[in-house]
């Protein structure tokens, strides 16, 4: 399995293509930077095939960039709930 992040292009579309229960079972993350909107998920080739081919989604040329930024966001939220006890 790889990791990518794709930039949402048309929301519409995308929410459709979100809503597909392969790529529902990738358990994908949908965060905001720079004024748009990004889809981080861990996934094989097939659910990757499924997300380009719909034309919802591009690749960003700062994919690293942003990728780092979610995983972040998300190593900081679950060090605040650990921080709670849950």
């Amino acid at each position: 399995m790889e990791t990518r992040v794709y930039r949402i292009k048309d929301k519409s579309a995308a929410s459709k293509v979100l809503d597909d229960d392969r790529v529902k079972k990738t358990g994908y993350i949908v965060r905001e930077f720079e004024g748009a909107e990004y889809v981080y998920l861990k996934a094989d080739e097939e659910v990757f095939r499924i997300l380009e081919g719909s034309g919802a989604f591009e690749r960003p040329e700062n994919e690293e960039v942003i990728k780092k930024k979610i995983e972040e966001a998300e190593e900081s939220a679950n060090a605040g709930v650990s921080f709670l006890g849950f």
